[in-house]
């Protein structure tokens, strides 16, 4: 399947977001002394925060750029808990694409080709050899710790910050937390097997709705043997958790299925 700039927009931003399925954001929290840290209890102080609003909605700008080809866009984000992700990305005013993931299936709308695409998760998996669930692309929007695996961190003291490691698997994980606030500053994914390595900051920590904090800012570079290095920056605004959303998704009777 081709996609244009548009598209590869999306499955960047989803791919990407999927791969990483762990994610940011803690809250509020009091500084506590390097000796009465562990991994266990920064587990903890991680979790015990998660944002998990039944509505969610954002307005985000998308700057996409692996080198060859670059691209910039605004895009709506809504998103019903452990329901559907929806995402439509626009351009002067006009759409571009539109995609939707449910439990099961993602959904393209190429708006400029007049094409539609719709594949189960496996897609994501059988494409990118990244594995791909709803559950962690919610939290990782959402800015939730969602660890690919929790078992075996070990922290390292790195003055104003922890860094959480997850070795002896063949994907290694490496997390950056600060001391006061236990907000997460970066995270960083090699899998050394498939030649690729995922790499995010979270920046711009403020406020959210519910008294919570949210990273406005995250920056996204991946490294791929096989189709070489990209990144995408999402600059998030106008969040909102409270009202349900309108989130329509239809295909066209004059769209043709991509090949």
């Amino acid at each position: 399947m081709k996609f244009n700039i548009p598209i590869l927009i999306c499955i960047a931003l989803f791919v990407g977001l999927s791969f990483l399925s762990s994610c940011s954001a803690a809250r509020r929290g009091g500084k506590l002394a390097k000796k009465e840290m562990d991994a266990s209890f920064l587990l903890k102080q991680l979790a015990r925060q998660k944002l998990q609003p039944e509505w969610f909605s954002a307005r985000t700008n998308i700057a996409y750029d692996d080198g060859s080809q670059s691209f910039s866009a605004t895009a709506t984000i809504r998103m019903r808990r452990d329901s559907l992700l929806w995402l439509s990305i626009k351009k002067l005013g006009f759409e571009l694409a539109r995609v939707q993931v449910t439990t099961d299936s993602v959904y393209v709308l190429d708006r400029i080709n007049n094409e539609y695409a719709v594949e189960g998760l496996q897609f994501l998996s059988e494409s990118y050899g990244l594995p791909a669930n709803l559950s962690h692309l919610q939290d990782v929007i959402l800015g939730n710790p969602v660890f690919l695996d929790s078992k075996g961190l070990q922290v390292e003291p790195l003055g104003p910050s922890y860094h959480l490691m997850g070795r002896g698997l063949p994907l290694e994980s490496d997390y950056w937390v600060d001391a006061s606030g236990f907000l997460l500053r970066k995270m960083a994914f090699n899998d050394k097997k498939n030649g690729l390595q995922v790499n995010m900051l979270l920046e711009e920590y403020g406020e959210a709705p519910g008294d919570q904090k949210f990273s406005y800012l995250r920056r996204l570079e991946m490294d791929d043997q096989h189709s070489g290095k990209a990144r995408v920056e999402m600059k998030f605004s106008k969040l909102d958790t409270e009202a349900p959303k309108n989130i329509r998704f239809e295909i066209p009777d004059r769209y043709t299925r991509a090949k």
